[in-house]
């Protein structure tokens, strides 16, 4: 991954882009990684797999829960599944 200082990714914004096109950019603040900055079809490509991810997890859940068995969640993985509804519920009121 290709890193870029904050004032070098202002001042050559362009340049930014068209590598992010190719592969993420991380951009540096003060010397520490601040953000990074990636094509449009990656993002959508990482939302596809995370979405992926949880709806395999919950259905695991319920079949174990349909057969009698819970699987335990821990309170990181509950908040997360909490934060991950509630911002695809905000998306889709977005949408309509």
């Amino acid at each position: 991954m290709k890193t870029m200082a904050a004032k070098d990714a202002k001042n050559r914004f362009g340049q930014l882009i068209d590598e992010a096109q190719r592969q993420p950019v991380t951009v540096e603040k003060n010397g520490r990684p601040f953000v990074v900055v990636q094509s449009y079809n990656d993002f959508q490509m990482a939302q596809q797999h995370r979405m992926t991810s949880l709806r395999a997890a919950i259905e695991e859940a319920h079949t174990e829960y349909d057969k009698g068995r819970e699987i335990p969640f821990d309170q990181a993985a509950v908040d997360k599944i909490t934060a991950t509804g509630r911002r695809l519920l905000s998306e889709r009121k977005l949408k309509r």
